[in-house]
């Protein structure tokens, strides 16, 4: 009885592992534009990645050949804003609470799979004043590994979504459904930042509830300001505290760093419509 139970624990143990092994977790965008699904398994020193696509098939890419890992969107529906700030050649890391760091990724470490297997696992990033930080995985939303190839992914020289004319002039592109969308821009504290918005959005499955940038004449108690009108124009700083911008021509910057930009909305599944932003400094 017990060698039997035994043998049905320990193919118990290899099907959970076979599973997992091929139970994709990032996607490897390559800079030719094809992508590997799989579970990044550790990143050595010489700048190769390991790879696990299958029980039986592991890859190790230079990281030379990489332009994007992506844990949260299959390397789809890519930001504007994000794709403008990864064109340059640092690599650009975002976080799952919308954050993002300039520096370079320099290992991969813990976890299945991995020489540190014991240990949880991490990105290790050093950051653009030479300090190094470790990210849990989960705290790790996409990583653009520098110079992102637009040409060669999309066929285009500006990033995918935007017309010509609106890439050219800047504006930003904020979406009713996207939540922080970030603008590429880092403000200083108390800089005078100026707002050119368009377009409307719909906040629920009611074609009537439409909001320009200053909001609809109701709230939403779960939104990010419960306070200000549902549907304005607001903006947060890195992680801080968001406020609201609406149709407002300026606004004093509360903090300094990256300036994001949100639809105040507490539910985004039903919505629809976007505002562009066409942003200035004084």
């Amino acid at each position: 009885m017990y060698k039997k139970l035994f043998v049905v624990l320990a193919m118990g143990v290899l099907w959970t592992t076979a599973i997992s092994a091929q139970t994709p977790d990032v996607t490897v965008q390559l800079r030719d534009g094809s992508k590997i699904e799989g579970r990044i398994e550790e990143m050595t020193a010489d700048g190769t990645v390991f790879v696990r696509v299958s029980q039986h098939d592991q890859r190790r890419i230079p990281i030379s050949s990489i332009a994007l890992i992506d844990r949260v969107g299959g390397a789809r529906g890519l930001p504007d804003t994000e794709i403008r700030e990864a064109v340059g050649p640092a690599h650009l890391l975002l976080t799952s609470n919308g954050d993002s760091v300039k520096g370079q990724l320099v290992a991969i470490r813990g976890g299945q799979g991995s020489a540190q297997e014991g240990q949880p696992r991490s990105y290790v990033f050093r950051t653009q004043d030479g300090r190094e930080q470790a990210f849990a995985m989960d705290q790790v939303s996409r990583v653009y590994l520098g110079t992102y190839p637009i040409a060669a992914i999309t066929g285009g020289t500006v990033a995918p979504g935007l017309d010509p004319g609106v890439a050219a002039s800047g504006a930003i592109r904020v979406p009713a459904t996207g939540g922080w969308v970030s603008t590429g821009i880092r403000v200083r504290r108390g800089e005078l930042v100026t707002f050119n918005t368009t377009g409307q959005v719909q906040l629920s499955d009611n074609a009537n509830d439409r909001a320009h940038s200053a909001g609809t004449p109701r709230t939403a108690p779960g939104a990010p300001i419960p306070h200000v009108y549902a549907g304005a124009l607001i903006g947060r700083i890195a992680n801080g505290q968001p406020f609201a911008i609406g149709d407002q021509a300026s606004v004093a910057m509360p903090n300094a760093g990256l300036l994001y930009l949100a639809v105040n909305d507490d539910e985004l599944s039903d919505n629809a419509g976007q505002f562009v932003v066409q942003l200035g400094r004084r």
